[in-house]
């Protein structure tokens, strides 16, 4: 039998170097020979960041100072989990893998982690929007409480059950981002449907996939972007794996 986590963290905000980790699920699943992946245990758990929670946080997790107040995860629990998993699972995997990074709790471990926002091609599966809500309304069902996190890893665990195959192997699969550079403005509808998002650090419209659909986005780009030569540049991304240092 093989073991895997589904895990999603609530924050403070965006940036893992100066924000906090407030919340933590974690769904511990199960998968033994062809039967679909089923749950184990969950875990959910609140901490106090030691610095107020800002109006926008609130508004989007529902979470509060009080709610928090001298709270603490379980980190070792959560490490017993991490360490079973052969995989860890999470939408938007960057984001969750850094602020458990920064966390330091996790040193010591090698995990590899796999997106179940864009290791997934949900696009030849029907929907036309990556998030966790829209994703759940196209598959027939509604995340109650969006912005919690072991919720989150509920709707995720659902949304990725059927797909897992897929999932596990394409997030072994080496991946480029692709920036389309002086794209014009008027194919910026094209690039959002297609996947891409507006960068605005470099200026541009920026999509992250496997090798295995890169050739198949230069025509994409040429044809129905550039309507020529494409402009757009190609950059391999690091390895999905964490490891933490002793």
């Amino acid at each position: 039998m093989d073991y895997g986590l589904v895990l999603d963290v609530e924050t403070t905000g965006i940036d893992p170097s100066k924000d906090k980790i407030i919340e933590i699920g974690v769904l511990e699943f199960a998968v033994d020979g062809a039967e679909l992946p089923h749950v184990i245990q969950c875990y959910s758990g609140l901490e106090d960041p030691g610095t107020p929670i800002s109006a926008e946080i609130t508004k989007i997790t529902g979470l509060t100072d009080a709610l928090v107040k001298n709270r603490r995860i379980d980190w070792p629990l959560v490490r017993d989990m991490v360490e079973r998993a052969s995989v860890i699972i999470a939408h938007n995997a960057d984001f969750d893998r850094k602020f458990v990074q920064a966390s330091g709790q996790l040193q010591g471990i090698s995990t590899h982690w796999a997106c179940s926002m864009r290791h997934i091609d949900w696009r030849s599966h029907g929907s036309r929007h990556l998030g966790l809500t829209y994703l759940a309304a196209d598959h027939g069902f509604l995340n109650p409480f969006a912005h919690r996190a072991l919720f989150d890893c509920a709707t995720t665990f659902r949304l990725v059950s059927p797909y897992l195959g897929e999932l596990i192997a394409r997030s072994y699969e080496k991946e480029f981002t692709l920036r389309a550079l002086q794209s014009p403005f008027e194919s910026k509808d094209i690039l959002k449907r297609r996947g891409y998002f507006w960068d605005a650090e470099t200026r541009c419209w920026t999509i992250i996939l496997p090798e295995s659909k890169i050739e198949e986005e230069r025509i994409f780009l040429s044809q129905e972007v550039y309507k020529g030569p494409s402009k757009h540049r190609e950059y391999p991304m690091v390895s999905s794996d964490l490891v933490d240092p002793v």
